[in-house]
């Protein structure tokens, strides 16, 4: 059997995953995870779907994959039985895993193929304008003798990125002092006398969602056996600017010249495969920025009209939503929830694959009906 077929535990499956789209950058409601099975089951493949169904279970079955990977969650908290299909699919000895916001938040290559095929360059991502800005204020102590390597590590965990600039910090040169009692073994001084060392007071910003492994890369590096740090909450959202993946969701960006209404409607039925999306209007005659976001774009709207983008494209928002938005001067396009999230099937598919991993990919379960007729 070759190197690229032969079987690989869910658990390894799942770290593979888990390194480009880590499960603390999930919202706080989300469900991401494995939703049924066993860590230590092997498949040479999966079934990668936006949605868990009983096709799903009938295609893994069929090809032999005990794995199907779905960007929807087929269980929420408010959820308080198994689906059927999922202990269906358990006693068929597959697996279920769910990848959501933590990919939509993540994955930059699914944003780039939405970019590329509008024929526009991303600029900076959309935030929540009714949320936590996302954003912490760390502060460490350290000795001058380990300035430069703490710098180093939290950069490295991804601290201190502002818009389009990475390696952000500040240092402020002071005075600490502390005792240690007899259990101690102090970097600097002896136990049990009261020490005043020269210290720096190291500042930077951080996602929120990465603060506990910043804290864990500065805790690795730092001299002290107690590390005096502090994290306060940042309230202005990050740097519109600069594509993130662990800050905000979707992209907006901008043509190099004005187009068309038409152009863009023509440019989006191509790239999301489509036939027909909702609309408001007024239409712009003529489109410069572009805001995306895959899924309910609700709560993305607000950072759109501050980017002054001309156009919202998202899967849904709702009416009124809608015309709220149009009264402002900006034109949202509905284009489906699931419409609008197809491209996690190429992403999570080429993530597999770089795996040594087989995979088939089933589209959006659910599907229009015109009517004879009507």
């Amino acid at each position: 059997m070759s190197k690229a077929m032969m079987p690989s535990s869910v658990s390894r499956i799942i770290q593979h995953i888990e390194a480009n789209a880590p499960p603390v950058l999930a919202e706080e409601w989300d469900n991401t995870g494995l939703m049924g099975g066993a860590p230590g089951w092997k498949t040479s493949g999966a079934v990668v779907a936006l949605d868990f169904s009983e096709e799903a279970v009938a295609v893994a079955a069929k090809c032999g994959f005990r794995l199907i990977i779905t960007h929807h969650p087929c269980i929420f908290p408010s959820v308080r039985a198994v689906p059927a299909p999922l202990a269906a699919a358990i006693r068929r000895g597959i697996a279920v895993y769910a990848c959501h916001t933590n990919f939509d938040r993540s994955a930059l290559e699914a944003l780039q193929m939405v970019s590329e095929g509008l024929g526009i360059k991303p600029v900076g991502r959309l935030f929540e304008c009714d949320g936590p800005g996302g954003l912490y204020k760390l502060s460490v102590f350290v000795p001058g003798t380990h300035l430069d390597v703490v710098r180093d590590a939290l950069t490295a965990a991804g601290a201190g990125r502002i818009g389009q600039y990475d390696s952000c910090t500040f240092s402020s040169p002071g005075e600490g002092t502390f005792r240690g009692n007899e259990n101690t073994d102090p970097f600097i001084g002896k136990s049990g006398k009261l020490e005043k060392a020269a210290e720096f007071r190291l500042e930077t910003i951080i996602p929120r969602a990465l603060a506990a492994g910043i804290v864990q890369a500065i805790l690795k590096v730092h001299p002290y056996e107690e590390v005096a740090y502090d994290l306060y909450p940042v309230e202005q959202r990050p740097a519109s600017a600069g594509m993130i993946k662990e800050l905000g969701m979707g992209f907006w960006g901008e043509f190099g010249q004005p187009k068309p209404f038409s152009y863009v409607s023509r440019s989006v039925n191509s790239v999301f495969k489509l036939d027909g999306y909702r609309v408001s209007t007024p239409l712009p005659a003529r489109i410069k920025k572009i805001a995306f976001v895959p899924g309910n774009g609700a709560s993305f709207v607000k950072s759109a009209q501050e980017n002054k983008c001309d156009l919202f494209i998202t899967g849904e928002v709702g009416y009124h939503k809608m015309l709220d938005a149009a009264r402002c001067g900006m034109t949202v396009m509905e284009i489906g929830h699931g419409q609008s999230e197809r491209f996690f099937l190429p992403v999570m598919a080429g993530w597999l694959k770089a795996a040594g991993l087989k995979t088939v990919c089933l589209n959006n379960p659910l599907h229009g009906v015109r009517l004879a007729g009507v």
